[in-house]
C-alpha cells in the first residue's frame, strides 16, 4: 500500500486506477465526512479499499492510500470530477460562491451536468434530494444509468445525544446536523450497492466519529 501526504494528480490518480471501480463523491459541501464515512465502513468490514480525500480527518492519516484494491473512493471538486471518469457519482449539494474558476453559476451547475451525464451505462449515480439543484441535476433520465436519490435520515436527539431511527430502532452516532444526516442516507445507499446491507451499515456506524 502506498500513503503519502502530497498532492497527487487527477491524471496519476486515474493511471493507477484503470481496473479499480471509480467512485467519486463530489459537491459544495460535506464531501469529506461523506467518503471518510464510505472508508470506515468497508475498513470496518475488511474490505479493501483506496482512496484520494482533500485532508486526513475522521481518524483517516492521510489523505491518499493507493494499493491493488478493487474500489477507490475519490472525494473531487467541480474543475476535477469529470476527470476520474467514475462508474458510480454521488452529489451532496451544489452551491455555487463566485470563483475564478466558475464566475457565474450557470457554468458551476453545467459542470455538475456534465458528471452527470458521464456516467457510464450501467453506472450509478446518487445525488441528495433535499438539495434542489442536486435533485434537478441528478433526477434526469439518462440512459441505462441507475439514478438513486437520497434524503435525510430520520433522527432523533436525547439528553444532548443522537439517534438515527429506523423503524423501533435507535442508533447511537457521533454525528449531528443536517448535513451530516444527509450523507449518512447517501453512504447508506451507496454501500448497498457494494454489498454493505443495512444492517451490516447500522452496526458499524456507532464506530465512527
Amino acid at each position: 500500500m502506498h500513503s503519502t501526504t502530497k498532492p497527487v494528480s487527477p491524471d496519476q490518480i486515474v493511471n493507477q486506477a484503470l481496473d479499480k471501480q471509480r467512485i467519486v463523491i463530489t459537491g459544495t459541501r460535506g464531501t469529506l465526512p461523506l467518503s471518510a464515512l464510505l472508508i470506515h465502513v468497508l475498513k470496518y468490514y475488511d474490505r479493501p479499499v483506496d482512496y484520494v480525500i482533500s485532508v486526513p480527518a475522521h481518524g483517516i492519516s492521510q489523505p491518499t492510500s493507493l494499493s491493488n484494491a478493487p474500489i477507490i473512493i475519490i472525494e473531487a471538486q467541480a474543475d476535477q470530477m469529470i476527470k476520474y471518469n467514475h462508474h458510480v457519482g454521488l452529489i451532496t449539494n451544489i452551491l455555487w460562491n463566485s470563483t475564478k474558476e466558475f464566475p457565474n453559476e450557470e457554468d458551476f451547475v453545467k459542470q455538475y451536468d456534465s458528471f452527470a451525464d458521464n456516467t457510464p451505462k450501467g453506472g450509478i449515480l446518487l445525488y441528495c434530494e433535499n438539495d434542489p439543484l442536486a435533485l434537478l441535476t441528478g433526477s434526469k433520465a439518462r440512459a441505462d444509468v441507475n439514478g438513486v436519490g437520497y434524503a435525510i435520515h430520520p433522527h432523533t436527539s436525547e439528553s444532548g445525544k443522537h439517534f438515527l431511527t429506523s423503524g423501533k430502532d435507535r442508533i447511537p452516532v457521533a454525528l449531528f446536523g443536517s448535513q451530516n444526516f444527509q450523507n449518512i442516507s447517501g453512504a447508506k445507499e451507496l454501500l448497498k450497492r457494494l454489498g454493505i446491507t443495512y444492517e451490516m451499515f447500522y452496526k458499524a456506524i456507532p464506530t465512527f466519529g
